[in-house]
């Protein structure tokens, strides 16, 4: 929540005089040694914590809660908690040698709700996209936005997460971080999911989501907690859909329209390179990157699309989109083309050929 709401909530906050390195408003504890405070991160509340004076925080807070429970943090480093499920919060402790530290979460056993029945980021995660301009996120989601150090989600330690592209200005990731064995759950709620390589060469495990348009890559974090990344794909059976003179993933035809016409339509998906413009589209389910499909410009107005459907993460994805194009436009007349084959699949208004690069492990697209 904001820092507004949460003086609305809690009238008795107040900023305090006191010069730190995180913002912060107080609360009179009405104890001597013990200081409430509430820290503020970019407008949005990032933590809620109780300074204890002196080294018997762990007794005293021992004799009112119990025994904590002992483990580790991702970093390997000694972790000393309490959880109550009947009042929603966890408290963890880190004393040194003069005052203690106690940090409070909310906290509610995970089950598979948290995650639902299709992949989707949780909570207001699932408002934002790739890409999204930075002005336009903070209005969807303000918390997660605001807190580049993530903010829990109340739900078993995990928490939210949004990183941006600075020189673009827009949404580079989405991810919640997963404390230890907590993955289990996902596969419980989504199923199994399919081994991949990443291109640094990590193994991870994707969950795409034709229905939702999210795709899910769970992936190794710090010591043994997970990221659930979310990013928006576009399976290329939607891109291409079923009409042999048009692209379905393309909301509006781009063939014959002025340069004004397209950059009305797209906005924010499009840009100019040179005399060309070129139209940035979520990737397809074997790629990680955006698909960049080139319009090309002569008197004013685009006559051709160029782009590439990459495979080489996934060979066996060659030949299903092969069979793809057959379903589409039928069967390819083969052509040469300077010793090497074009699979001219429509020699109509408008005309399809389709290259084969095998060292990148694409297959190239030109309509015009």
């Amino acid at each position: 929540m904001t820092a507004a709401e949460a003086k609305r909530l809690v009238p008795q906050l107040h900023d305090t005089d006191r010069a730190g390195v995180r913002d912060e408003m107080v609360l009179d504890s009405d104890v001597r040694d013990v200081r409430l405070a509430v820290r503020v991160d970019g407008g949005a509340v990032s933590g809620i914590v109780a300074t204890i004076t002196g080294p018997n925080g762990r007794e005293l807070l021992t004799k009112a809660w119990g025994e904590p429970s002992m483990s580790h943090d991702a970093l390997g480093q000694p972790e000393t908690t309490w959880t109550s499920d009947v009042t929603g919060w966890r408290a963890r402790l880190d004393c040194l040698e003069r005052n203690c530290s106690l940090e409070f979460t909310p906290h509610h056993a995970i089950s598979t709700e948290f995650f639902g029945a299709h992949v989707v980021p949780p909570g207001d995660l699932s408002k934002l996209r790739i890409g999204m301009k930075l002005a336009d996120a903070k209005v969807a989601a303000p918390g997660p936005v605001s807190v580049p150090a993530g903010v829990p989600t109340g739900v078993a330690g995990i928490r939210s997460f949004v990183q941006f592209d600075d020189k673009l200005g827009t949404v580079r990731s989405i991810y919640v971080n997963l404390p230890p064995h907590i993955e289990d759950v996902v596969t419980e709620a989504w199923g199994p999911g399919t081994p991949a390589t990443e291109p640094v060469g990590k193994a991870v495990m994707v969950w795409p989501d034709p229905e939702t348009g999210w795709r899910a890559t769970l992936r190794a974090a710090l010591g043994d907690d997970h990221d659930l990344a979310f990013d928006n794909y576009l399976p290329a059976s939607q891109l291409f859909g079923d009409q042999p003179d048009s692209l379905d993933g393309l909301r509006e035809p781009v063939l014959g329209k002025t340069i004004d016409e397209v950059k009305h339509t797209y906005k924010d998906d499009v840009a100019q390179v040179g005399k060309d413009l070129v139209l940035s589209l979520p990737p397809t389910e074997w790629d990680r990157f955006s698909t960049k499909i080139t319009l090309g410009i002569a008197s004013g107005k685009v006559h051709e699309l160029t782009f590439a459907i990459g495979w080489k993460a996934h060979p066996e994805a060659r030949d299903t989109l092969l069979e793809l194009f057959k379903h589409k436009w039928g069967e390819p007349k083969v052509i040469d083309e300077d010793g090497k084959p074009v699979l001219l699949f429509r020699d109509d208004d408008p005309r399809v050929e389709v290259r084969e690069d095998v060292e990148h492990g694409a297959w190239r697209v030109e309509i015009k």
